[in-house]
């Protein structure tokens, strides 16, 4: 009888640790009857390897051998070009064809997004992709995107994020009638740039459920379900939300703090660290284009692409690429 579960595609390559590291990540939340198959694409000897004493026969998991590499360095389009049998090519390929239905990467972003868009192709009506990630916030979490895909966005844009943000938060987050803001330096309609002025009159505009703008020191309180941003702002925020952990880690460590002091740190830094990580999300989503591309950070543990192994399974399962071209995003 054919196995007809869903196949999530993970580059076994990808990343600083290849893999040693992202095998047994892969593997982590896998079971025989685990609603979905996992396909590792990669160099076979060295992906066997990795999966070493762990019992993958009794998996649904398949190995698919691939000749060629993608690294941080390349150009992307032209190492998407060049290169059609490395991992993040190929499985691309498989998505497009229908064999898989998601792809897992820590390897190069750019190559991830270059990859996204010259085989799967844009969304219908959906201009710019945007990458999507889940920012923790003291209410839960909410949506910020883009995150780094586009550097300068125009107004179109900046909505075309809040509506796929929106179908995001309903289908994936469970939200049923999320919220939207625009990342500004300040709440009143006429503050930021003349995109912002111009996006908050069509955001209000748009039937969305806008919140309107929303400053970086209360991003982190949670003021709405989705923000939407240029990928230059986007991305540095997140970098800063995620530097914030390890500058509480290192501030415990100063020498000038007395053994009180530092104990007062331990609960606040264990809370950091199972709400803040980058592992406890996995990765970011490239959202717009016709599938699931989910691309990891580079540094990811086994912890963070068992995340992001979550991630894409809960965007096929919600059937995510569908839901956003029925909204005509």
């Amino acid at each position: 009888m054919d196995d007809t579960r869903p196949v999530i595609a993970v580059d076994a390559m990808g990343g600083d640790h290849g893999p040693q590291v992202v095998v047994p990540g892969a593997l982590a939340g896998l079971a025989a009857d685990s609603p979905y198959r996992l396909a590792l694409y990669g160099d076979e000897p060295r992906v066997r390897e990795a999966l070493g004493g762990m019992p993958a026969a009794a998996l649904p998991v398949t190995v698919v051998h691939c000749t060629q590499d993608i690294a941080m360095s390349d150009e992307p389009a032209a190492a998407i070009r060049g290169r059609p049998d490395s991992p993040i090519v190929r499985a691309m390929a498989d998505q497009k064809a229908g064999k898989v239905q998601a792809v897992v990467s820590a390897g190069s972003t750019g190559a991830m997004v270059a990859a996204s868009l010259i085989i799967l192709k844009r969304l219908p009506g959906c201009d710019r992709p945007a990458i999507a990630t889940r920012i923790p916030t003291v209410k839960g979490e909410l949506l910020l995107l883009d995150a780094g895909a586009n550097t300068e966005c125009t107004v179109e844009h900046l909505v075309s994020f809040a509506r796929m943000g929106a179908v995001f938060a309903r289908e994936v987050m469970g939200v049923a009638a999320p919220s939207v803001g625009q990342l500004n330096i300040g709440g009143e309609a006429k503050k930021g740039t003349k995109t912002n002025v111009d996006a908050f009159e069509q955001l209000t505009a748009s039937g969305l459920n806008f919140a309107g703008n929303v400053e970086g020191n209360h991003l982190l309180l949670g003021p709405c379900d989705v923000v939407v941003t240029d990928g230059y702002t986007g991305n540095n925020t997140l970098k800063l939300v995620e530097g914030f952990a390890r500058f509480m880690a290192a501030l415990s460590q100063r020498p000038d703090l007395a053994d009180d002091e530092r104990a007062a740190f331990r609960p606040v830094l264990g809370f950091l660290q199972r709400n803040f990580s980058y592992e406890v999300y996995g990765g970011a989503m490239l959202l717009g284009v016709s599938g699931v591309s989910i691309i990891a950070h580079g540094r990811s543990s086994s912890r963070a692409i068992t995340s992001a192994v979550r991630e894409a399974w809960l965007q096929v399962r919600h059937d995510l690429p569908g839901k956003l071209a029925a909204a005509g995003t």
